[in-house]
């Protein structure tokens, strides 16, 4: 198997393991969102660091420093705090359907900026994502205007950004992906406190104490995903990790989602959806 293909199925499992540990986390505890969110990349970016000297890796000058500090704001900085929020809103199945909506933003930014060329079948592949994305939006009882898809679809923009700039930074760095992985969780653990703090004021600290235990798991999951995605840019394109990353994610959040959480994870919408999510991916790695 191609190692792209390879990386971005990985990076797509520890995206899903994080989404349903969140819900699951969220439930449990009962922490502010954004109290989970900053435990959640705090923990990432003490994976990536250790991960980073453990390697012997060079550290990295400021040229490059800045570039991946910018990735960590948009993503997963911004983007935490949408996302956690969308997951304990509307359920992991249904966000994570909807974030899979990204690869558009990501292959046509690509195709504008980066000049990857296009071929029907990336873009049919993309669309079959995208459409599978649209028919959570139309769920009864949710609809587009309802705050956890706006959310959840905030969330994808921002992950396309951050796809397309990732691969431009990946591919003309010799930085070290652990390195690069480091700046971006630090970079957003620092943009998440500043929301955090804006949001939640005195009761912060007490919001980061009840999160501690349960958002471990989704520390670690991010930690390992985001760095493979990198992985996978450095040797793919963005029309081809992005779809498969978003569809490997979403497959496993309907499946853990359902082991999980029962029925209410696997309604036909969001089992079509997955369908066409799936067909998407694998239209795309056919290319």
């Amino acid at each position: 198997m191609d190692a792209a293909i390879a990386l971005s199925l990985v990076a797509g499992v520890g995206w899903a393991v994080n989404i349903v540990t969140v819900r699951w986390a969220l439930d449990r505890t009962g922490a502010p969102p954004m109290a989970g969110a900053l435990v959640a990349i705090g923990i990432a970016a003490g994976v990536a660091i250790i991960a980073a000297v453990v390697t012997g890796a060079e550290v990295p000058g400021w040229d490059s420093v800045w570039r991946f500090a910018l990735v960590g704001a948009i993503a997963p900085g911004s983007s935490q705090g949408l996302f956690v929020s969308s997951i304990g809103r509307i359920g992991p199945a249904r966000s994570s359907v909807l974030v899979s909506t990204n690869p558009i933003w990501s292959v046509a930014l690509a195709i504008l900026f980066l000049g990857e060329g296009w071929e029907v079948a990336v873009i049919v592949g993309t669309l079959l994502v995208v459409v599978g994305g649209v028919l959570i939006s139309w769920e009864p009882g949710l609809g587009f205007r309802h705050i956890g898809v706006v959310l959840a679809l905030g969330t994808a923009v921002t992950f396309g950004v951050r796809d397309v700039i990732a691969r431009e930074f990946t591919s003309e760095s010799d930085v070290s992906i652990w390195w690069a992985s480091s700046i971006v969780f630090v970079a957003a653990t620092l943009v998440v406190l500043v929301m955090s703090a804006g949001r939640l004021r005195g009761s912060l600290m007490a919001g980061v104490r009840r999160a501690s235990p349960s958002f471990l798991a989704s520390g670690l999951a991010i930690g390992i995903a985001l760095p493979m995605l990198f992985f996978a840019f450095d040797r793919g394109e963005v029309g081809l990790v992005a779809p498969l990353s978003n569809a490997s994610q979403s497959v496993m959040v309907v499946a853990l989602g359902a082991a999980v959480f029962g029925a209410r994870e696997r309604t036909p919408r969001i089992l079509l959806a997955l369908v066409l999510v799936v067909a998407g991916g694998a239209l795309i790695t056919a290319t």
